[in-house]
């Protein structure tokens, strides 16, 4: 199936060369939002004062890349970016960060940013945490099969029903009484998950509906400065009322169809390519690109989806370091890389348009590896043409990557004594190391074991 100019193949192969580049930098990385983790401000002095912060974050995120180079940002794992790859908010599941995420809940039960940061209605504390990235967590860990009961998903339950409630909406973190539409909806979402039809939620959902314009569209939040329509946020809020509307929750068809129609004639161009706001054209951002792949592949117009895929992968992707950069405006590309804010969300949009165009079961040509998962042969593996068969036609970075992911993990069983394991791992590094040596790849040879 043709994606655009460029079929699915190559889409397959562009995400999973952003994903293994991701590996291996650890899923650290920038962040539009983490200035005021700058060694050099911290020594300022100047982050006891507002103004002086509100002003720093944004010359680090407008600013060019030699000024944050110069700031000293340490590169940070996100788990809003661990979230969005283990399936959250509807995506596909890449891999298992289920330990990780787990060793990242605050004592309160939810999740926060990595970093301090501010915005002009609160500041946050780092690992502060808050409605979106709790929710969006909770939304992972979940799609990989967590249950309600966990005690991991209790806890973040508990602090997004006693903690952000309010008088009929979530804010969007516990010291502060800000609504923000998206943020309180997702909150409802993550409580429905693990307490089905509480009040709160119910409540709140219809809040949301009661708060949409008569032009279909939804304002950012209930502050002054908050009187805005963007995209990416039109998007999380027609997906979430949908996602909704699927568990069982009545009334929403006329919210979400009006929704519906503003944000698509709204929220893209004549072109068929999104916008950051509503009715505007001008500086595009990747999020809003990858949640409207997201959207469009939700309410049926897998085409339109294609189309910005397509647009996508030409316009904002960088093939010799395999980024996407952070969006494109009148000056023409924005090169900023952001883990979570641009590849993570990159990343997951892509795999949801690549999911919906699937070919069925007789057409699908290859096994498709996951470049997070080390690689493990039994023995016998009758899967082992198939996986072969995908390994030579694998990029050479992806490749090494899995390579590096595979023997890290053989060394973790040998420690831990896991030789079952240690076994199908050894196995998969010999037949990488073959198939390597059949491309002209060198890799390490020293075996860790032997097999049987």
């Amino acid at each position: 199936m043709k994606v655009g100019r460029v079929d699915r193949a190559e889409l397959i192969e562009i995400r999973d060369r952003v994903l293994a580049r991701m590996a291996a930098d650890g899923f650290a990385g920038a962040d539009p939002f983490d200035g005021l983790e700058s060694r050099l401000f911290k020594a300022s002095g100047l982050g006891r004062f507002r103004l002086c912060r509100l002003v720093w974050l944004q010359a680090i995120k407008r600013g060019p890349n030699a000024l944050r180079h110069f700031a000293v940002i340490p590169p940070m794992v996100n788990p809003k970016t661990l979230a969005l790859l283990s399936g959250a908010a509807g995506g596909v599941r890449l891999g298992d960060f289920s330990a990780r995420l787990l060793e990242m809940q605050n004592s309160d039960g939810g999740w926060g940013y990595p970093f301090e940061w501010q915005a002009r209605a609160f500041h946050a504390k780092r690992h502060q945490s808050n409605a979106i990235v709790t929710s969006f967590v909770v939304d992972g860990l979940m799609a990989g099969g967590m249950m309600p009961d966990h005690p991991a998903v209790i806890r973040a339950g508990d602090f997004i029903e006693h903690d952000l409630w309010r008088d009929g909406y979530f804010t969007y973190f516990a010291h502060d009484d800000t609504e923000i539409h998206n943020a309180s909806l997702w909150a409802a979402f993550a409580l429905s998950r693990i307490k089905q039809g509480n009040g709160k939620s119910e409540h709140a959902v219809r809040r949301i509906v009661d708060a949409q314009g008569r032009d279909g569209s939804w304002v950012y939040g209930t502050r002054g400065h908050h009187g805005y329509v963007d995209g990416f946020h039109t998007g999380y809020i027609l997906d979430l009322l949908d996602r909704f509307r699927a568990s069982g929750t009545d009334g929403l068809d006329d919210a979400i169809t009006r929704g519906w129609v503003f944000y698509r004639k709204a929220c893209f161009d004549d072109a068929g390519i999104p916008r950051n706001m509503a009715g505007k054209d001008g500086y595009l951002d990747a999020h809003a690109v990858a949640q409207a792949m997201a959207s469009l592949c939700r309410f049926g117009d897998l085409d339109g989806a294609i189309h910005v895929a397509g647009w996508a992968v030409q316009t904002l992707f960088d093939p010799k370091c395999a980024v996407f950069f952070a969006g494109i405006g009148q000056l023409g590309r924005d090169r900023h890389v952001y883990m979570r804010w641009t590849q993570a969300w990159m990343v997951w949009g892509l795999s949801i348009v690549i999911e919906a165009t699937k070919p069925t079961q007789q057409e699908r040509p290859m096994h498709e590896f996951d470049p997070t998962a080390p690689l493990s042969f039994a023995h016998p593996d009758p899967a082992r043409p198939e996986k072969e068969a995908a390994l030579r036609a694998m990029p050479e970075d992806v490749f090494r990557v899995l390579y590096a992911l595979t023997r890290a993990e053989a060394t973790r069983m040998k420690v831990s004594g896991d030789m079952e394991a240690l076994y199908g791992l050894t196995r998969g590094m010999k037949t990488l190391q073959r198939i390597g040596g059949e491309r002209g790849i060198i890799l390490a040879a020293r075996p860790l074991v032997q097999t049987r």
